[in-house]
């Protein structure tokens, strides 16, 4: 009887072993396309091994399309809500312009901080998490009324470009507001106050300018003179908690500015719109303290 050579073994085996490989996969073990729908466009379909209650993350690495705004969400639930007839999906909609409320992501976050630059007021719930809630609807809306856009609370591109050229460069303040202890800091264009203490913002306030041909002056100024209850000598006009810088213009509490808003001016004086704000500057805003009006 013959017997084979270890030699001829070993290079029958490596044959063998090429042809194997050679053979392509069966079609029932080739991996098949992970289906997509239009909500689940962004997230990997669950693999058929994973865990019916295992969560969707919601570290602070995980987008935020990954989160419902009430807490973690399953992924059986996500899909039983993508796959029900006519149920709307749990996972928030992507952060595209235009922004409106249930929207999240950065770019819901960068309309936040403009529009607090600007003073407007975001509640912390919506700025921790990127999201367009009730008060960035808000914000959103007296932004477009005080600029003469339609306030629909709704951040278009319209909005969005506004808010870019008025906020920017975001947090920056003009040299002669950051040099010196305090300051106010008052910008035509944006139609903001700001009080300014060693450089930092401190409160922020909407200011309204003297009417056409009563224009409030631009420069630099000091605050001469505060009376707390003053009342005009040239027009008997009401002008509470006025801090004069320009002769006779002061920076005091509008009575008619919340109702009429921008389509009144003064006779050249800076207006506040809330009592309390005017109160608060007027407490701590001392003679001698800089005023610059300017341009921005």
């Amino acid at each position: 009887m013959h017997r084979d050579s270890p030699a001829l073994l070993v290079l029958a085996a490596l044959l063998t072993g090429s042809m194997v490989a050679a053979v392509p996969a069966a079609a029932d073990e080739s991996p098949s396309p992970t289906p997509t729908t239009a909500s689940t466009a962004t997230e990997p379909a669950p693999s058929a091994s994973a865990s019916a209650s295992a969560s969707v993350p919601t570290s602070a690495s995980a987008s935020p399309e990954a989160t419902s705004p009430d807490g973690p969400v399953s992924v059986n639930v996500v899909m039983a809500a993508q796959t029900a007839p006519g149920a709307p999906s749990l996972i928030p909609p992507r952060a595209q312009l235009p922004l409106r409320k249930g929207h999240y992501g950065y770019r819901v976050a960068r309309v936040q901080e403009r529009l607090d630059w600007l003073g407007y007021d975001i509640d912390a719930s919506n700025t921790s998490r990127q999201a367009y809630g009730g008060s960035t609807v808000a914000a959103v809306k007296a932004f477009q009324t005080k600029n003469w856009l339609t306030p629909t609370g709704v951040a278009n591109k319209r909005t969005w470009t506004m808010l870019a050229r008025m906020a920017e460069p975001l947090g920056i303040l003009p040299l002669r507001c950051s040099e010196v202890k305090q300051s106010l800091c008052i910008d035509k264009t944006t139609r903001t106050l700001r009080y300014v203490v060693n450089g930092k913002v401190k409160m922020t306030t909407d200011a309204r300018f003297g009417a056409s041909g009563m224009e409030t002056g631009e420069g630099l100024f000091t605050i001469k003179e505060k009376s707390f209850n003053h009342v005009s000598s040239i027009y008997h006009s009401w002008m509470p908690r006025a801090m004069f810088f320009n002769g006779d213009e002061a920076v005091h509490y509008s009575p008619d500015f919340a109702s009429v808003g921008y389509s009144r001016g003064s006779h050249g004086c800076i207006g506040i719109r809330d009592m309390d704000i005017a109160t608060a500057l007027f407490e701590k805003v001392a003679v001698g303290t800089r005023v610059y009006v300017y341009w921005s």
